[in-house]
């Protein structure tokens, strides 16, 4: 199965395949977990988030188009769910460092340094990440949400557009613009600290 494209397991997993849903899951429960975290600030609220957004892309899936990219779809429905759940609940943000566990895969190289570098260079890698991350918590919505799927999902112009439903142009110039405000966040923060 992981050799399969995710519109053939989509496909499969409308037909009953929960395998091949459990597939799609696997493949993508960290980026569903991230963009979750990012819209609660909270790992706990972002775990229950995520699930319930697999919840609600499972009861979906005879919605989904397979002639469409299921990557962007998905992570509409998944956004969408996160969104809804989180108008019905109280707003708790903490930050970032319960996180890092998760979003860093086992065994590799950045957890691996992250074990052993030297505790002063682990304050100051994790103090740069909340830097980071309030520097995009401060954007405005419409380039929050370009900047963190480009540069913190790593996704292309072409997905951003597709999860966004705007045309790649328009990302484009909000990533510019984005890119620009992020950086004099990022230094006002440093230099209040």
């Amino acid at each position: 199965m992981e050799n399969l494209l995710d519109e053939d397991l989509a496909r499969a997993a409308q037909q009953g395949d929960e395998d091949a849903f459990a597939e799609l899951v696997r493949r993508y429960e960290r980026q569903i977990f991230s963009m979750a975290y990012r819209l609660a600030g909270d790992y706990d609220e972002a775990a229950d988030l995520a699930q319930e957004a697999f919840l609600r892309i499972y009861r979906m899936l005879d919605r989904y188009d397979p002639q469409k990219k299921f990557f962007s779809w998905m992570y509409r429905v998944a956004q969408n769910s996160c969104l809804n759940a989180l108008n019905k609940r109280p707003h708790n943000v903490i930050p970032v460092e319960n996180a890092e566990e998760y979003l860093a895969p086992e065994g590799s190289d950045a957890a691996l340094a992250a074990a052993v570098a030297e505790p002063e260079q682990n304050y100051l890698n994790r103090e740069l990440r909340q830097n980071i991350d309030e520097a995009i918590a401060q954007l405005p919505d419409n380039y929050r949400e370009v900047v963190y799927l480009r540069y913190i999902e790593d996704l292309s112009y072409q997905q951003i557009a597709e999860v966004c439903g705007l045309p790649v142009s328009t990302v484009e110039t909000r990533l510019f613009r984005g890119k620009k405000q992020l950086q004099k966040n990022l230094l006002r923060l440093m230099q209040a600290n």
